[in-house]
């Protein structure tokens, strides 16, 4: 299967733009696992291979999932957690009490999200509110990670190094070898405020900019052992006039892929080089 692209109006494939996977509706998140793949739509359902399993209620916009080995995990408005258990959405009773709950917030003065998810190889989630920092959910219960006020847009956790999590903040990348104590890295950005982050090989890739409303955004790159970030220019625009967001970073099949606006880039060196494969397409809103 090729890389799978989400947009404002549908998902699809990047080896064939016009055969839509998922049409009329933006796609708000596409995961994969040995199953094939899922795909939250802006119709509040979820979808498995094309078929819909399940749909929240009319209150609830589901925003980012996890699939694990013998649960699927989706995020939503209001901070809120669910698992899918067959054809139905079940709030996590325990995250809906989960502790800090009350100090969460959003700059604007909204209701908090769960905006993104990652599952590291114990097999704990990783939950990223925003705002109100990263819960650590496992077999002892939940546990805060690091400072809310971080401003965390997007958790991953690396595949083969046990402990090693890495989070795209508004202060810079966070960075933590045991999934509990973070580090902040930011040194070589031109601005700290960061949306999404990619690991490939020893190496990790982060969207960086000034801010929510950027015309200088930019792709950086740094080891994951440590160095400055170093800016990736060859191949994309000096500038990017918005943020590369959540989600728009992915590895498929050896090579990186950066998605913004109607355009997607390729790197097949880890982030030194990139070209364009994709041109024209409705506005991206997530990779996978």
């Amino acid at each position: 299967m090729s890389l799978l692209i989400g947009t404002a109006v549908g998902a699809f494939a990047l080896d064939d733009p016009d055969m839509p996977v998922i049409t009329g509706t933006r796609i708000n998140h596409i995961a994969r696992n040995r199953t094939g793949w899922w795909a939250l739509d802006g119709k509040r359902r979820i979808h498995h291979n094309g078929d819909v399993m399940a749909t929240a209620p009319e209150d609830v916009a589901l925003n980012c999932l996890q699939v694990g080995h013998d649960a699927v995990w989706v995020g939503a408005t209001e901070a809120r957690l669910y698992r899918l258990e067959g054809h139905d959405l079940i709030e996590d009773e325990f995250f809906a009490d989960a502790p800090g709950r009350a100090g969460w917030y959003t700059p604007w003065g909204g209701p908090p999200d769960v905006r993104s998810m990652a599952m590291d190889t114990s097999l704990s989630l990783f939950i990223n509110i925003h705002v109100g920092g990263i819960l650590r959910y496992d077999n002892t219960g939940l546990s805060s990670t690091i400072d809310m006020d971080a401003d965390v847009h997007q958790v991953i956790a690396h595949g083969s190094r046990p402990g090693l999590i890495l989070a795209a903040c508004a202060r810079g990348l966070a960075q933590s070898a045991n999934g509990h104590d973070f580090d902040i890295r930011d040194e070589g950005l031109h601005a700290p405020y960061c949306r999404a982050v990619a690991t490939i090989g020893d190496t990790v890739v982060v969207s960086a900019s000034t801010g929510p409303r950027t015309t200088q955004g930019r792709l950086y790159r740094t080891g994951l052992d440590g160095g400055p970030f170093q800016a990736c220019t060859e191949g994309l625009p000096e500038w990017f006039d918005d943020n590369l967001d959540t989600h728009c970073l992915a590895v498929w099949n050896g090579a990186l892929y950066a998605g913004l606006a109607g355009m997607v880039w390729r790197s097949d060196d880890e982030g030194g080089t990139w070209e364009a494969v994709a041109d024209g397409l409705p506005k991206i809103t997530c990779l996978a």
